[in-house]
């Protein structure tokens, strides 16, 4: 059962990590742009009620990962400095509306975005016009936190195992449809990485909400997803679906039976979401040093990481340039592939 660590005792946890003395930023009010709807990431959970199913698990949602680490931030950088912090929600384009918006921002550390991989990595290569570059744009303030995904079947197929799975798809090819929370989302992109590496034929179902895509699962709408951990955990053991394997590179403390999808066959394979705080290029390092100072700190305690892996999240343990390395390889990696099948950018949450 997840023990519940309310956002509100968080400012009791700030007093240890705020620095003793005033510094001279922030100069004003600063600004975190959370650019998800308020159900939060696409990954995680949505608002549309679609079936008996979906009514019976939407009360039992994860809450919003977005929200949680917002907030963290928010209480963080808002403890040591008498100018309040906002976090101001600006949906639209699969995240790319808020992302833009802080691009164009005064880069003077006073705007910063809450970012994941699905902005900075598959959005700018999966869609066409998206209005910012993350490499050109952005300047990296902290990692905050790395998500795994598991991969689910429908409980009455008959495969045990990533092998089973791949044989079974092989001999129905462009038969069987696996869910994903939407186009450009990580779920998506594991799809179609397993899709290749497997050298199987699977039909992309895309739903606005990571419960919204396991409503599918559980209804035989669909077969297959991958599901972010946080959403997994919630809904296990199921009378609907069963977990294969994860994404991730290692087994999970949280699941340990299950094996990775690379060890089950697929070598190679290992693909996670991950999140983090980004401010705009030209921001003095003055600003970034001091605002990864407050939430690294707050990030960094016990209390705080104990309840993050509670959620079936992991806190970023690289250091900064180690996290900047990797964004940087993830792009050159995930590139090609997401060029391949490029789409329009619709509007919308």
């Amino acid at each position: 059962m997840r023990s519940e660590y309310p956002l509100s005792g968080i400012a009791a946890l700030i007093l240890c990590c705020a620095a003793a003395t005033a510094e001279p930023f922030p100069a004003k009010p600063v600004t975190v742009v959370v650019p998800y709807p308020i159900s939060g990431p696409t990954d995680i959970r949505g608002t549309s009620r679609m079936s008996r199913s979906y009514r019976l698990m939407a009360p039992h949602a994860p809450p919003a990962v977005t929200d949680t680490l917002a907030r963290i931030a928010q209480q963080a950088i808002g403890a040591v400095t008498p100018h309040p912090v906002a976090l101001v929600r600006q949906p639209g384009g699969a995240t790319t509306r808020g992302a833009a918006s802080v691009a164009r921002a005064t880069p003077d550390g006073h705007t910063l975005l809450l970012a994941s991989n699905a902005t900075m990595i598959i959005n700018p290569n999966h869609f066409h016009d998206v209005a910012y570059d993350p490499v050109r744009d952005f300047i990296l303030v902290t990692p905050l936190v790395t998500m795994p995904f598991v991969l689910l079947v429908r409980a009455e197929l008959p495969m045990e195992d990533v092998r089973g799975l791949a044989a079974w798809l092989k001999v129905r090819p462009g038969e069987i449809n696996f869910a994903s929370s939407g186009n450009g989302s990580t779920g998506y992109l594991a799809g179609e990485l397993f899709r290749r590496m497997a050298g199987v034929n699977l039909v992309h179902v895309s739903y606005n909400s990571g419960v919204s895509a396991l409503n599918g699962l559980a209804t035989r709408q669909v077969s297959l997803m991958f599901a972010a951990l946080p959403l997994t955990l919630t809904y296990l053991p199921s009378e609907y679906f069963r977990p294969l394997a994860v994404t991730s590179a290692r087994r999970l403390e949280r699941l340990p039976g299950l094996p990775t999808i690379a060890e089950s066959g697929l070598q190679g394979y290992e693909i996670e979401g991950w999140y983090g705080l980004f401010v705009p290029v030209g921001t003095p390092a003055v600003a970034t040093a001091w605002l990864r100072a407050q939430v690294a700190a707050l990030y960094a305690s016990n209390a705080i990481q104990s309840y993050l892996r509670d959620l079936g999240l992991e806190p970023a343990t690289m250091s900064i340039e180690q996290f900047a390395t990797r964004i940087h390889s993830e792009l050159d990696k995930w590139a090609p592939l997401l060029r391949a099948s490029r789409m329009p950018l619709k509007d919308g949450a």
